[in-house]
């Protein structure tokens, strides 16, 4: 019985145009080096020395790889970097909630497009405190 609906769905959505019916070709999923490859790419996106969360997370995972990879060549080296890798994955981590990542879709309403003028955190605290 389900069966029987699922293709008239598929055909009514077929006369009106707008999909195409299921492939049978199996859907691949990512696998780690291109996940990762992605989030570099996007964590470079936009104005080249801006501060975003990405970015300082980016480098704080290289000072923690850096840190592993001289810590046998110069074991001095090793806690200074690795520190310094820990203090900026902290402040990315925390750069992400005080500045989140912008978001591209466009709110609407009724239609019609929405413009959210919204303060900003540090606005929003001092007139708390007023």
């Amino acid at each position: 019985m389900p069966e029987r609906y699922q293709k008239e769905i598929e055909d009514i959505l077929k006369q009106a145009g707008d999909i195409e019916p299921p492939s049978s070709k199996p859907v691949s999923k990512p696998d780690l080096l291109k996940l990762i490859r992605v989030y570099v790419r996007n964590s470079f996106e936009g104005k080249p020395w801006t501060l975003s969360s990405g970015r300082v997370i980016l480098v704080s995972i290289l000072f923690l790889l850096s840190a592993v990879v001289f810590g046998a060549i110069v074991p001095g080296l090793t806690g200074i970097l690795g520190w310094i890798g820990l203090v900026l994955f902290i402040l990315g981590y925390a750069l992400f909630f005080i500045k989140p990542p912008r978001s591209t879709t466009e709110k609407r309403w009724r239609g019609q497009g929405i413009e959210y003028e919204g303060d900003s955190w540090w606005n929003r605290f001092k007139n708390k405190y007023k």
